[in-house]
């Protein structure tokens, strides 16, 4: 995204100067020029991010109630080559991406925190076929889980949202109908603070807790690194302004007032 900013910028410098629009093609050229330093560096990408977690950068303790809720949502999929098993079949290996991992450490980590307290428990793992690979997120990240040892029985997959909007949708459903005292939401860092947006607009009222943070790298030297955190960052912001302008134009579904879900 960011680099197809500045490929726009450039395109758009050699039309002004094949048009001898000198003045406006000086003025493209240095910002350009800056736009890149400035993202490359790891000045933009620290403050876009910042913004995004601070807020989240310590984490709450939990006041564990009778009946609790641990929302966890997904973060994609990934297919890794596909093998031959013993019976001679073709298996399809499919995974959490790495960046899943921290997400599905937190929820069981909190699970067992609230067991441990003798507390009921149950972990909503949120995520659908998004790169429509045969199966959902939530049914690999419930595998994920009872792997490590989470009680499978306590584990609720909603398999039908593909993007965040739809993972507050959907997972308020299944909260409405649960009778939950406390509810837990769990995401990564930057991702956070647009879920619990997402989340409190269908009626949720959750504790956010940030599975993982990201740090930009400012540095006196361009890193291509800056250049990926930079469109990550922009994806959430994205998210915000379109949450904003739909909100205005009326195409939102109506908002819920938060603890009624």
């Amino acid at each position: 995204m960011s680099l197809l900013l500045i490929s726009l910028l450039i395109i758009i410098f050699l039309l002004l100067r094949f048009f001898n629009c000198h003045r406006t093609k000086s003025v493209v050229l240095c910002i350009t020029v800056l736009l890149t330093l400035l993202i490359s560096t790891g000045v933009i990408p620290k403050y876009l991010l910042d913004k995004l977690q601070q807020d989240y950068a310590q984490k709450p303790t939990i006041q564990w109630q009778n009946n609790n809720a641990i929302i966890v949502l997904g973060a994609g999929l990934e297919k890794v080559d596909d093998h031959i098993d013993d019976t001679a079949n073709k298996v399809n290996n499919i995974e959490p991406p790495f960046h899943a991992f921290g997400r599905i450490y937190e929820a069981a980590k909190l699970y067992n925190e609230c067991i441990g307290e003798e507390q009921q428990c149950k972990i909503i793992v949120s995520g659908g076929d998004t790169h429509k690979l045969g199966t959902t997120e939530a049914v690999v990240y419930k595998q994920r889980l009872v792997k490590i040892g989470i009680n499978s029985a306590d584990i609720i997959t909603e398999a039908n949202s593909l993007n965040t909007w739809q993972n507050a949708q959907f997972t308020s459903e299944i909260l409405s109908k649960g009778n939950f005292d406390n509810t837990v939401l769990v995401s990564s860092g930057l991702h956070i603070k647009r879920s619990q947006l997402y989340f409190e607009h269908f009626g949720v009222r959750a504790t956010p807790i940030r599975a993982d943070y990201m740090s930009a790298q400012v540095s006196w030297l361009p890193l291509g690194y800056n250049f990926a955190l930079t469109d990550f960052a922009l994806h959430e912001w994205i998210g915000f302004w379109r949450y904003d302008i739909y909100n205005m134009i009326g195409a939102n579904q109506k908002r819920v007032d938060a603890g009624d879900a």
